[in-house]
Order: C-alpha cells, then structure tokens, then sequence
C-alpha cells in the first residue's frame, strides 16, 4: 500500500526547462485535488457503527476470557512448568547421547562427565558454586558466552566478575587445562559443541541437587545480558535502592531479592525464588497464556472485517459465480495494512486493556492481574492508527498548499463556477490587465526586495539577506519563464523595470481608476518566502520544501510593516492619499479580527507563505479567453469561435484579442482584490465541478470575503461612493448564500438515502458547506452593517 501512496504532483508546478519553454504541463489544480482527496481516503477509516459495537464486544469478551480463564500471572507456576520441560529436555537429550537411565540426576551427571568445562576450574575465583554460573561469562547461554567459551580455549583465561561487580580474568588451574583443545579444531570443538551440552547439563543443576533441590541452574539470556552489560565502567555504580547492580542481580539470581523473611530476619526457604533460565522461560510461558485471550481478540476482529467487506464486494461487483470472483478487489477484502481494520483494533485492544486494568484495581492484585501482552498489543493498535494519521496529516498539508493556490487563481475550471457571476455585474471593475498585472508583479518584486534591504538581525544578517535574495531570485525567474503560459498567449514576455520605470509605467494606466488600489491591496497581501518546491522527509513522504524554512519566522522572516511602509512611501500620494495602505491593512486587520471571532477561527492573513508555488493573480490569463465566453457568451447570440471569443474579451476589457493571439488591448484578464468571492456558491450544489467545492472550505471563504469586504468599503464606497455597484455585488453575495444553502439542502437529501459509506463521505461535504454558510453569512452582515451606514451618513449630507 506504501507503494501505491507515494504521491507525484510537483511536475504540475515546475517551470519547463529553459531549452524548451512552450513544454509546460496544465495546472490541472482539478486532478490533482482528486489524486490527494483518493489518498486521504485511502488513509482514513471507514469504520461504521456496527463495526465499532462488534470491535468492543470482541474487546469486552476476550477481556472476560482473560479473568475468568488465565487468571493471575503466576510466576511459580509458570516456573514449575518451565523447569518439567528443562528436565524432559535434559533427559531426552542425555538418553539420545548414550544415557542408559532416565531419570533427571543420572541424565544430568552423564551429560557433566561427558562434556566437562574448562572454566568449571574457576568456581571458586567466580564466588563458589551458588554465584559462579552467573559471574563466569563462559556459563551464559547467550552469544558473548559462546565468545567467552571460545577464548578460554585460546588464552587458557577465565573471564566474568568477582563478587564486587568488578570483571576478572582468572588462569585455568592445571586440573582443567586438559579439557581446552590441543590445536585449532579441537578448541572449536570445545568451545561450542562442548560448551553447548554442558550448559544443557547446568540447566537443570547439577548432579547432585538436580531432581532435589534443583541447583544453581544456569542465568537466562536475559540476565546474562544484564550481568554482562554490568561489567561495564558505565553500569558499574549505578545503586538500586542500597544495592549495587551487581548486587541486586546476584539477589535475584539466588532468589533472596523478594523472598519473604521470618520474624528473625531469616529467609522463609518456601519464598526464595531464583530467577535462572527456568523462570525466564516461566515467565515466557505465563505470557503465552496471556495471549491467548488477545490473540482471539484480533481474529474475531479481523475476521469480521473480511467477512463483511467480501459480502460488501460481492454485493457491489455482482459475484453470481466463481468465475466471477476474479473481479473481486481483495486489497478492500484483506484484513491487514488497512486504516479501518486497524482503528478497530484499537477499540478492541483498548475496550480489553481497560477491563483488564479495571479488575486488577478492584481485585487489588495490581501488577500480577495485569495482561501485559494485552496492554503490549493495544500500544501497538495506538501507533498503527497514528501512523495512519500521520500520513494523513501530511497529505492534507499538501493540500491545503493547492487549495491555497486554487484561492488566489482564476482558471478555465472556474469558468464553470463563475458563469452566471457577471449577470448584472460589471466585473470589470475587478479585473486587471496583462501590463497592469505586469505592474502588480513589479511592485511585489521591488516590495520583496525592498524587505531584503531592510533586513537586520542580531547575528547572521547577511546569510539571511542571501537567503532572502535566492528566494527573490528563484521566483523571479519562475514568473519571467511561466508569464506567457500563464496569460495563454504566445511569446509574451514578463517585463521587469526599473523603479522609475514602474513609476511611468502606471502613470501611462490610468492609475486614478480603481485597479490600481485593488492592485495595491493584493500586493499589500503578498507575502514572500514561502517554499515553491516540494522534497522528501526522512520516512519518504513528500512535504514542503525547507529550502527557506529560516525565512518563515517572525524573527528573520518577512514583516509586514515594512512591506506596508514601503508600499505607501512608494505607491501611494500622487494616485491615492498618503497612508492609504495603512489605511487598507487597519480594515483588512478589523475584518479578520471580527470574522475569526465569530468563527472561532485563528486565521491571521492570506496565508501565502503556506502555498507550494507561485499562486499570483495573472496565473488566471492562461484561460481568459475561455473564462469570458462562459461569463458573457449569452450577450452575443448569434457569434461562435474566434468571433464569439474576441467580442467577449472586447465587453470584459474594453480591448480585442490582436491577430493571432498576440496579446490583448485593455482586456481584462485576472479578478483581483476579491472578487472571485462572489463565485463561491455557483455551481456548488450535488454534481458540481470539483473547483467549486474546493472554493467552499471556511478558510477560503473567510480569506476571499475579508478582501471584497475591504475592496468594498475602502474602495468602491469610501473612494468612489458608487453605493449602486456595492448593492449590486451584496445582491450577487446574498445570492451566492441562496445558492449554497440549497446546495446543502440537496446533500442532506442525498445523504438520506445513500449507503453507509456514501453517507460518512458526505457527511463531510455537509459540514463543508454549513462551515461555508456560516461564514458568508457573518461576512454578509459585515458588508451590510457597513454599507447601510454608508449610505445614511451619505444621506444625512
């Protein structure tokens, strides 16, 4: 499934190569929304009710079984049990080598005689017979015992601890020098074969208590690892209550650690209880017991998983025979690596781990009540399902990045969605032309690197300052290489100018009207740095580029009093009052402020620096064209094609398209300082263009109202007093509302009657659209309240 996961969608967003500038792929925001919307699905459980009550019954029964079956951890019993096995062990494995007697002493005393040990010599330097099988490293049943063994062969040395902790080599007396190898092959030999059986014989004790007392034994791997780990310099002071390490774990080797004592301080011999490898494997057993009940626990859930997703898919492919099965898509069948199987498991693990955790405080037993295979297997269902989150979360980062992009473009796709929006509106007024989009480019350019100029910090000012020029750099060149696609038109070329340039510039464009206040505005809200690339995590998964990371703080970032005191030092007083963006970023600052508290909502800008690549106004011209026969095309029944085309232009621009599609005189090409709010709403009910519905989340629509909230106030009616046209376009919002809250009437139909899974999906849709409703209405009240007051002060004069 990781496989299929991996998501490929930066090829939309890259500029072409430099050798071949017309091969640019479509900014199909469309599909893309669809292959990430397809992968969060993927990523999210689909589980319903019934498999919620079916997982915790399961969770609940299983917890049944473990109190009232397993019972308690018993580690004696568990120990009784291992030490049975060791013995059948020893004794079958002694027989098998030639031992004529089956009883466990015999067995034991065989195996001793026939592969005696060399360092068996070094009993009393590793601190007599109770302690030596734990401080001579060569009677650990682990890999550094078998290294251990090895050496002894070789260096004629003894290697473990004395009884302080401390690690020793001691010589191999001469007594038992005869059983180290004369040559290379017979020391192997004695060193893992050998070694091998004579710890098999140690298992079980030694000849003489084995049967009786049962002996020393042997260390489990695990202590071994413990005491092998406490000869290190590191380990070696660390204290456990007042004992040392070294200490506390020959306490428990010889079981006196928690054996009980009489009223004389005596070791009550009925407590002690050593914990060598027979209780190692005790405990192992005791476990196994435990997992049982968990292990029913997972497959009553998996397998009520795939019974009913099978009857789900022979429901929904028709299987009417078994020829038909191979149509069956086992990937929705199979009850593993799935996002639902594994949220049910949780519930499961966790509804029996609670239970579980439950008796043990009322039964007072704690610790020995408790399963721990059941609370081991519920930690893992919790990080299944958040890995599943994870992967999730990182999806929708992405986008939210092209649904920030779609909130800041006017597309072909959008046409759809905006094409009774002009019916009685001149959106003329919102609407930029190429070399007015040109300027507004400008002015973020010189806005950005004006913020570069001005960049000072306590330490690191100038590689931040290079930071911040790579940045300019980059996305200059990604606007001078896509500028033609993005206008549709062929050979263009993106012009850069000189400050005095872009001054005479818009002077020659009839700065006094109001495109260049709405351009002031955009540019106002443009925020530079932001990532314009994805690259690969650690784990693989695509995320945002953290190429300018750096740059996205409020430290070293971008500032947006600055970029405002240099908009109204450089653009503002001959064409609009001094102060005007000032003036622009109070409103726009109150608005949000006002719709974030009613919303409950914590979204402080545009949010630009969060978009993955460039989501600039102009990226709309690529389809002005298109855009404007669907807006206008019914004012001209009668035409069709280039004809159709080029008058639409001429009615939205005031220009016509020039002999082969050069370029346009005057034609509107981009909606700028808000109005692509007025498109929210159309076409958005069941059955609409996927770019509609990405236009109703609550952020796009706070972001998009708060600016034609501002171009509205401060422009069209503070400015301009036209009181007709605002009417006009608060009609066209009131409208827009209508629209969307019969949208949502017809998904509450449809939810009605649909299929459970249907359902969950539209649900979401559902909440989509009343976060939308909500949010157009406060910014409706917002426009209302200031336009009424508007329009009395302006009748009270």
């Amino acid at each position: 499934m990781n496989e299929q996961l991996k998501i490929e969608v930066s090829p939309y967003l890259l500029p072409p190569p430099k050798s071949d500038p017309d091969n640019y792929e479509k900014y199909n925001f469309e599909q893309i929304m669809y292959d990430l919307d397809s992968k969060i699905e993927m990523l999210s459980s689909k589980a319903d009710s019934l498999d919620y009550v079916v997982a915790a019954s399961s969770g609940l029964l299983c917890a049944a079984l473990d109190i009232l079956w397993v019972g308690d951890f018993d580690l004696a019993r568990g120990r009784n049990t291992a030490s049975d096995k060791i013995d059948a062990f020893v004794v079958k494995t002694a027989k098998l080598l030639g031992c004529e007697k089956d009883d466990i002493s015999s067995a034991v005393k065989f195996l001793e005689d026939k592969f005696p040990l060399a360092a068996d010599g070094n009993t009393a330097d590793f601190g007599g017979g109770i302690q030596h099988h734990l401080r001579d490293f060569a009677h650990h049943p682990t890999i550094v015992g078998l290294v251990f063994s090895l050496l002894t062969q070789f260096t004629y040395k003894s290697y473990g601890t004395d009884t302080s902790g401390k690690f020793i080599i001691a010589d191999v007396p001469e007594s038992h020098k005869a059983f180290i190898g004369q040559d290379v092959p017979s020391k192997i030999l004695h060193g893992t074969v050998i070694w091998f059986f004579h710890l098999v014989s140690d298992m079980a004790g030694s000849g003489s208590t084995a049967g009786k007392t049962g002996g020393t034994g042997l260390p489990g791997p695990l202590l071994s690892l413990a005491k092998e780990l406490s000869a290190l310099p590191l380990f070696r002071n660390i204290k456990i209550k007042d004992n040392t390490i070294s200490e506390f774990l020959s306490k428990l080797f010889n079981g006196t650690l928690f054996a009980k004592r009489d009223e004389s301080g005596k070791i009550i011999k009925e407590t002690v209880l050593r914990f060598d490898l027979r209780t190692e494997l005790g405990i192992g057993i005791e476990l196994g017991r435990q997992a049982i009940p968990v292990i029913a626990n997972e497959c009553i859930v998996r397998g009520f998983y795939f019974i009913r997703r099978f009857a789900f898919e022979i429901k929904d492919k028709n299987i009417r025979s078994f020829n038909d099965m191979k149509n069956l898509d086992w990937n929705r069948i199979k009850p593993a690596n799935d996002p639902t199987v594994d949220r049910m498991l949780t519930v499961a693990t966790g509804v029996f781990t609670a239970v579980d955790i439950a008796d043990a405080v009322i039964s007072q037993k704690y610790w020995v009540s408790v399963n721990f295979i059941g609370v081991g297997r519920f930690a893992i269902a919790i990080g299944a399902d958040v890995s599943w989150t994870l992967k999730r979360r990182n999806i929708k980062k992405i986008k939210e990045m092209y649904e920030n992009i779609q909130r800041n473009v006017f597309r072909k796709t959008d046409g759809e969605t905006y094409e009774r929006m002009c019916d009685g509106l001149d959106m003329e007024k919102f609407g930029l032309t190429v070399e007015q989009t040109e300027i507004l480019y400008n002015i973020e350019y010189y806005k950005t690197l004006n913020d570069i100029n001005t960049t000072r910090l306590p330490v690191n000012t100038e590689s931040i300052k290079c930071l911040k020029q790579e940045w300019l750099n980059e996305w200059k060149e990604y606007i001078s290489g896509g500028f033609s696609h993005f206008l549709g038109l062929k050979d263009l070329e993106m012009h850069w100018y000189s400050e005095t340039e872009l001054v005479q510039k818009i002077a020659q464009n009839n700065p006094e009207k109001v495109w260049f206040r709405l351009a002031l505005l955009e540019a106002m809200l443009f925020e530079p740095y932001f990532p314009m690339s994805q690259e690969k995590d650690k784990k693989g998964n695509d995320i945002p580029s953290k190429k300018y990371a750096e740059l996205q703080n409020i430290i070293s970032g971008y500032k947006k009093n600055i970029g405002d005191e240099y908009l109204d030092r450089s653009f503002t007083g001959n064409y609009c009052a001094s102060g005007y963006i000032k003036r622009l970023r109070k409103c726009y600052n109150g608005v949000m402020a006002e719709l974030n508290e009613v919303l409950k909502t914590v979204i402080k800008s545009v949010s630009i620096g969060a978009i993955i690549s460039l989501a600039v106004i102009a990226t709309a011209g690529a389809f002005a064209p298109t855009i404007a026969v669907l807006l206008v095309g019914s004012k001209f029944t009668g035409l069709s094609g280039a004809a159709l085309t080029s008058a639409c232009l001429a009615y939205l621009g005031g220009g016509a398209i020039a002999a082969g599609g050069a370029g346009m005189a005057g034609g509107t090409i981009a909606i700028v300082g808000g109005g692509a709010a007025l498109g929210i709403g159309l076409g958005a009910g069941v059955g609409g263009t996927v770019g509609a519905a990405n236009l109703l989340s609550k952020k796009n629509v706070i972001l998009q109202s708060s600016k034609l909230i501002v171009a509205l106030r401060e422009i069209f009616l503070n400015d301009e007093h036209d009181v007709e046209y605002v009417n006009s376009v608060y009609e066209k919002y009131v409208e827009n509302i209508a629209e969307t809250e019969k949208a949502l009437v017809d998904l509450e139909l449809k939810a009605d009657v649909a299929s459970k899974e249907e359902k969950k999906a539209l649900q979401e849709e559902i909440k989509q659209f009343k976060e939308a409703v909500e949010a157009m209405k406060t910014a409706r009240k917002n426009i209302l309240r200031f336009k009424s007051s508007f329009e009395t002060g302006k009748n009270a004069e």
